[in-house]
């Protein structure tokens, strides 16, 4: 205290030298000895500390207080949800984002409160009944924010392959969508519990727990994100992101797993396509492949060929010489050929990817880059070698970026002897019986 005391007494004779000097020789001069003689130690200049952005540009109308991203709730834990949450604030204050929140924000409220109640109302009759999509449903879904986020729901990462949404819904803040990637339930998301819980939450970011998202069709903890204005910290709209239950405290805490689907939890249509695939993986092309490929990695170390072998992952420029060798052979021809099939039963049955490897796990053949091109050592590879059928549980396919419920089969001789595996993404239409939240490696 007794420094303190001496240094304003010092920085009180300074002051009164400054100003003796001022009304000597004028104004102009002692602005140099100002700054001279107190070189930085005047504590007048400690009053700036502590003030707001606003209060320190109160009195400078060309300073613009940035304001600062909301902080990540505690409801966030795991490394790769912090990476989520990051990469979506980074998201929602680009102008992109900002400037259309801003103009339905000016566009909705120059309407009376009762009529854009009942104008919402109508909206929302309208968006869950239609079973096509209507002209105003198709001017949400179908412009350029929508696109925009299209485009992001991969989010690159050295440090987590194929960071990946299922679905984001973009609402101002009276709670009607601006943007989603794809047809969601409602218009008016004011109504649903994490809107009115983001609403009261301003200036937070938290996720919701491990449920099932019907119009993302995958297990999701959700992140849902207040949106403030960059420049002056006005709410304009709320985001909500669905995301693999990978963020959570509990999903830190489960423990991932592979169920195997009980041949009575299969739909009907989940059946057929299973025999279906279990008759072109008959196919001689496919059965001569293998048995040559099984031959060639007979004896090998397959987590030294891992480490050897470069294999950059989708979307990260051309393919190599080998994944081009994979992509382009003669049994991922012939399956491309089997991406769509027309059946008396059911009508056009869909596999958007197929991807085949030999008993040691590593790719022999797919229709689309994949993330690895050793599998046997993930836990969906090391299921489906000891089990004849393993249908995976809904969620977004990384490499083909949609909601799946991966076929898994084994593939099998002449002799019934095992050779392959098969996995093949296809609609969410095989299980019957979804659980309430599953921490599974589907997602």
């Amino acid at each position: 205290m007794e420094a303190s005391g001496n240094k304003k007494k010092s920085n009180s004779r300074k002051l009164a030298l400054v100003i003796a000097i001022a009304f000597s020789i004028g104004f102009g001069a002692p602005i140099g000895a100002y700054f001279f003689i107190f070189s930085g130690e005047f504590d007048i200049i400690e009053t700036q500390k502590g003030l707001t952005p606003e209060e320190k540009c109160e009195n400078d109308p060309p300073c613009i207080p940035l304001v600062p991203p909301p902080p990540i709730n505690g409801t966030i834990v795991t490394d790769i949800g912090k990476f989520k949450s990051e990469f979506l604030q980074k998201m929602v204050r680009t102008d992109t984002i900002q400037d259309a929140l801003r103009s339905s924000i000016e566009k909705d409220s120059q309407m009376d409160p009762e009529v854009r109640q009942q104008f919402y109302v109508q909206r929302e009759k309208e968006w869950t009944s239609s079973d096509d999509l209507t002209p105003y449903m198709k001017s949400i879904i179908e412009n350029d924010i929508s696109e925009f986020l299209r485009d992001n729901l991969v989010a690159e990462s050295d440090e987590f392959e194929g960071v990946i949404f299922g679905e984001h819904i973009l609402t101002n803040i009276y709670g009607g969508n601006v943007a989603v990637n794809l047809r969601v339930d409602n218009y008016d998301q004011s109504n649903d519990n994490w809107w009115q819980e983001a609403e009261k939450r301003q200036g937070e970011i938290f996720a919701r727990q491990c449920d099932f998202d019907s119009s993302a069709e995958m297990f999701s903890e959700d992140i849902v994100i207040t949106i403030m204005d960059v420049d002056n910290g006005d709410f304009l709209g709320i985001l909500n992101s669905a995301t693999p239950c990978d963020v959570t405290e509990r999903a830190a805490k489960a423990i991932v797993k592979i169920e195997v689907v009980p041949p009575e939890d299969i739909s009907e249509i989940g059946h057929y396509k299973i025999s279906l695939l279990q008759q072109i993986m008959q196919n001689p092309i496919i059965q001569n492949a293998l048995k040559s490929s099984n031959e060639k990695f007979a004896g090998k170390d397959m987590s030294k060929i891992k480490a050897e072998t470069n294999w950059p992952p989708p979307r990260e420029g051309e393919p190599n010489p080998l994944q081009r060798e994979i992509l382009n052979n003669e049994v991922s021809n012939f399956l491309r050929e089997h991406l769509e099939i027309e059946s008396e039963e059911h009508g056009k049955i869909i596999f958007p990817e197929y991807i085949i490897t030999n008993v040691y796990g590593a790719n022999i053949a797919s229709t689309q880059r994949t993330y690895n091109y050793i599998q046997s050592e993930y836990q969906w590879w090391q299921v489906a070698s000891q089990n004849p059928i393993l249908v995976r549980h809904c969620g977004v396919d990384k490499s083909i970026n949609m909601s799946s419920e991966d076929i898994v089969i084994q593939i099998i001789d002449e002799n019934d002897k095992f050779i392959g595996i098969l996995n093949a993404a296809t609609n969410c239409d095989v299980v019957l019986n979804r659980p309430i939240s599953f921490y599974g490696d589907s997602n």
